[in-house]
């Protein structure tokens, strides 16, 4: 008997996985393949559609559609994002060859639901043919957007972004009520979604994380402090040069020999030389983060800025390395401050924690075995795979 089909959409090809959104995307379109034909369509930057798909998607039988796509420039976007349509972020995704694929796609294939990835693409539901949306939110648009303009004052791009979060905050409301069901990434985001679209189904969709891919720490001296993230998001650039400069100093003082390095894609300028003037390693992109993680003594979040789940604190917490972090950047995840991770809402007061960690091997020790535990319990993708499925199977059986 053969499988019914689904679609999957996401704003950027889900591989490599090399950031939080793309690990995110590639658990849903993963679950997704465990129990359906599926086809997953992408934006991807004009070249890359054409370039060999990875062994993983073959492997899984999955059919890849990757439509070229080059955003509108900056100018343009953030004028339609004051009188267009839509805010500045949902019309940077607009794209017509998309709206042409998805419509023959449809039509062709008559998918039992479309999983749409971001609200970034939920406007594309015109584009289904009928076929019931199920809509992926890895955080609240509106809300991250609303943070970022308190954090950015009363000046011009606080002012702007101030409008755009008003305007999310509408196109969010609408877009979801389009749903046929909603899957919020946080008990703590459904509630607000579910306020924000009364009627509508939302549900909680917990991130997934493969627990095999970190290998058993073997932390070196002098000690390792890991501070990782894509640097292609302003807030994760913004915190770590607060870190830098008003938190690393105090782990120096006290642990001179310590050393910080700085991983991931996207290093800008700015932080690399913020970076070198305190003797930090900024390192950039890397193959993969497992002995990244298995050198490490403790990992650091300065995040005062975003939404969603922090998919990196997951993936500390499976590598078994404590971690240091701001409570936002621990939001949704459930976590108990002192117990599961270490919480301080200061560049200063991170630094002191890492300080008290890597002077107390036990208690360090004794955070990372209940990290493990709490990643085992509920963040493996199995069971963020059968949770997916099973939310999925109501919309396609309907």
């Amino acid at each position: 008997m053969s499988r019914r089909s689904a679609l999957v959409l996401t704003p950027r090809f889900p591989w490599p996985l090399d950031d939080g959104g793309r690990i995110a995307a590639w658990q849903c379109v993963r679950a997704a393949a465990s129990e359906y034909e599926t086809t997953l369509v992408s934006l991807v930057p004009p070249g890359e559609d054409r370039a060999p798909i990875p062994r993983e998607f073959q492997e899984r039988g999955i059919h890849v559609v990757r439509v070229a796509h080059r955003p509108p420039a900056v100018f343009s976007a953030a004028l339609d994002g004051l009188i267009g349509r839509w805010p500045y972020t949902i019309t940077r995704y607009q794209n017509p060859e998309l709206s042409r694929k998805l419509r023959a796609l449809t039509a062709e294939v008559r998918p039992s639901f479309a999983l749409v990835n971001n609200l970034h693409l939920a406007p594309y539901v015109d584009d289904l043919n009928g076929v019931p949306m199920i809509l992926r939110e890895q955080n609240l648009e509106h809300l991250w957007m609303d943070r970022y303009a308190r954090r950015l004052g009363w000046t011009p791009a606080g002012l702007y972004a101030r409008i755009q979060a008003k305007r999310l905050r509408a196109a969010e409301s609408a877009l979801c009520q389009r749903a046929a069901l909603v899957l919020a990434i946080q008990e703590e985001e459904a509630a607000q979604l579910r306020k924000l679209a009364p009627g509508v189904r939302v549900e909680v969709l917990p991130v997934g994380v493969d627990l095999s891919r970190f290998v058993d720490p073997r932390p070196v001296e002098p000690p390792i402090v890991l501070l990782a993230g894509s640097f292609a998001w302003r807030p994760n650039v913004d915190g770590a040069i607060q870190f830098l400069r008003k938190g690393w100093h105090r782990v120096l003082a006290r642990i001179p020999a310590a050393r910080l390095r700085i991983v991931g894609k996207d290093l800008p300028r700015s932080l690399v030389t913020a970076a070198n003037k305190v003797g930090a390693d900024p390192v950039g992109y890397v193959e993969t983060m497992s002995e990244e993680f298995a050198r490490a003594s403790a990992f650091v979040v300065p995040v005062w800025v975003g939404a969603g789940v922090r998919v990196k604190i997951t993936e500390a917490m499976a590598a078994r390395v404590p971690v240091v972090a701001t409570r936002l950047a621990a939001e949704g995840l459930g976590l108990n401050p002192g117990d599961h991770y270490a919480a301080s809402d200061t560049a200063e007061g991170l630094g002191e924690q890492v300080v008290a960690l890597l002077l107390a091997p036990a208690s360090r020790a004794e955070m990372a075995k209940r990290g493990r535990a709490l990643a085992e319990e509920r963040w493996s993708l199995e069971s963020a795979a059968r949770i997916q499925n099973g939310l999925c199977a109501t919309i396609a059986s309907g």
